[in-house]
């Protein structure tokens, strides 16, 4: 059984393409994968389930075209669409530093050493060069910059992220 702590939720497939089985799966733009990828995770019926890769290629900068070995047809792949997608965490590349790519840490939880849990982490901005983080909680988003100088804790096993906010950017 494969265990949430284990994937990243990489993006959702929206719609076949052609007919001979391949889809269509939306991805951040800063999505980034080792060469050795060969296979993808679907959440079906709330499992997880691997898929091996026929193939995968770029379609644009935020999706790629997908296609699982044995579906061959538009029809056999109707069952996927609208499914979210999970990359294998061995699979993600690292950066030029040899940390992760900062979307890695989408759906981590993220607690600051004095405000405790500030909620989950969503989506990552990364449109200027300060990037951020969307952390939701509830009804409640905000925007915490991913700055590794604030980060004192990374927990792989639990995914938590945990900070040393500047006074007052947790209330905001």
């Amino acid at each position: 059984m494969i265990d949430k702590s284990e994937v990243l939720r990489i993006g959702k497939l929206v719609k076949p393409h052609g007919v001979n089985g391949e889809m269509v799966l939306t991805v951040p733009e800063t999505l980034d994968w080792t060469e050795d990828l060969d296979c993808l995770v679907c959440s079906m019926d709330g499992i997880l389930v691997p898929f091996w890769l026929e193939s995968l290629r770029e379609k644009n900068e935020t999706s790629l075209l997908v296609k699982f070995e044995g579906y061959d047809s538009v029809e056999s792949t109707e069952r996927f669409i609208g499914l979210t997608v999970y990359m294998p965490r061995k699979f993600v590349a690292s950066g030029e530093t040899g940390l992760p790519s900062w979307s890695s840490f989408i759906d981590w939880k993220v607690n600051d050493e004095e405000a405790g849990p500030l909620g989950v982490i969503h989506a990552v901005d990364d449109s200027t060069p300060n990037i951020l983080f969307l952390v939701r909680d509830g009804e409640r988003e905000r925007i915490i910059p991913a700055n590794e100088e604030w980060i004192t804790a990374v927990d792989n096993k639990n995914c938590i992220l945990t900070y040393k906010l500047p006074q007052g950017l947790a209330e905001l």
